[in-house]
């Protein structure tokens, strides 16, 4: 359900941004004539569906109906409406991206401690990978008249804050060691890889390359993720 939801919400996005796409990503299958809108169009009906027969067809729970028509409501109304606010649109997304991770804390309350810090570290750095994005993106943004951060801003000045944001973003892998709720090994398999994979996407993004930039921020919050794994399983393992 999530993933029928995640495409509703990239194909609807992508025939509201054919035109600005046009520019900034002459490649994708709207734009290349690869796919036609009216297909597209089908595609958003199909994947529509899914979740809202998922959930009460097969789940046939009331709680999940309206867990996932928030999200599409939600996703809807970021691509009517948020997109065209500053950082909103950046918030939107971070916040939709932590969904699963919520979802999970209502199934699994014995585990929330270990999945709060989670749904904040996956919402800094996602808020972060997008903040990159609309820096990729400016050039179609501006001709195209869509009020983003760095259209707002300027490249130069965006290009800081998303630096900024990095930085703080390491304390969601501080806090929760020191507040006692991952193992000190925490340390050695998310912190460290995640903060070094953090200053070569910084150096790209000083750099301009932003989409390497944005990929090494994907690659950082998986790492961060294993090392979460990792560090359940072997909690001692900095004392070997």
């Amino acid at each position: 359900s999530f993933m029928a939801m995640i495409s509703f919400g990239n194909i609807h996005n992508d025939i509201y941004d054919i035109h600005i796409d046009a520019i900034n990503k002459p490649n994708h299958p709207l734009q290349s004539g690869d796919v036609s809108v009216p297909i597209a169009n089908a595609l958003i009906g199909v994947f529509f569906a899914i979740p809202v027969i998922v959930s009460i067809g097969v789940l046939n729970s009331m709680f999940h109906s309206a867990f996932f028509a928030l999200i599409l409501l939600l996703l809807f109304t970021y691509n009517r409406w948020f997109k065209s606010i500053p950082i909103v649109k950046n918030l939107t997304v971070a916040l939709l991206c932590t969904t699963p991770l919520i979802l999970a804390v209502y199934f699994q309350e014995d585990k929330a401690s270990l999945i709060y810090p989670v749904i904040l570290f996956a919402f800094f750095f996602t808020f972060i990978r997008e903040l990159v994005k609309d820096i990729e993106d400016l050039p179609g943004d501006f001709k195209e008249n869509l009020i983003t951060f760095p259209v707002l801003v300027g490249e130069k000045r965006a290009r800081s804050f998303a630096t900024v944001m990095m930085i703080l973003s390491l304390h969601t892998l501080i806090v929760p060691v020191l507040s006692g709720v991952y193992s000190p090994s925490f340390f050695v398999f998310a912190n460290i890889p995640v903060t070094v994979i953090l200053l070569f996407s910084l150096s790209k993004l000083k750099n301009k390359k932003y989409k390497t930039s944005q990929k090494l921020i994907k690659l950082a919050m998986l790492i961060g993720i294993i090392g979460l794994v990792l560090s359940q399983k072997f909690p001692n393992f900095y004392s070997y």
